[in-house]
């Protein structure tokens, strides 16, 4: 029982190190940090680090940027995710308790999304250049859309 309380605590101060930790980050000053999308709308989920996620639309070129409050080391490699709609409105909003959940990890804590915001092109694109992945695709006319 004394080392499991020990491995806890030694693992809650490598969470508070990491989550402490200064991250530069891509302005996302215009909008809303509590935007929404529809739980059953959610087409693709991208992680970009332990803390920031981009949620893509179906239908709809709209994405969405979440932040979470706590990290999620396990998050890069889930095969799985689960959405925690604490006020049962079918959304996940950012600032509304609504939480993330990695099921397929072993320690199951879920972290609590702390903000949402609706993202415009020109921020996919920054957010792109910075973690150098792909979010939007080509269409035929050359024009990028949201993936």
């Amino acid at each position: 029982m004394m080392k499991t309380i020990i491995f806890l605590l030694a693992l809650g101060l490598s969470v508070s190190a990491q989550a402490v930790a200064p991250q530069e980050s891509v302005e996302i000053a215009s909008g809303d940090k509590d935007a929404c999308i529809l739980i059953d709308r959610i087409r693709s989920f991208r992680v970009l680090d332990n803390n920031t996620v981009v949620l893509l639309s179906m239908g709809s070129r709209e994405a969405y940027l979440m932040k979470l409050g706590m990290p999620l080391p396990e998050l890069k490699f889930a095969h799985r995710y689960a959405y925690i709609d604490r006020d049962r409105d079918g959304q996940i909003c950012g600032r509304a308790g609504d939480r993330l959940i990695v099921p397929d990890a072993s320690f199951r804590v879920p972290s609590t999304i702390m903000a949402m915001t609706r993202l415009d092109p020109e921020q996919v694109a920054a957010l792109e250049a910075k973690y150098g992945v792909r979010l939007t695709r080509k269409e035929k006319t050359g024009q990028a859309t949201a993936n």
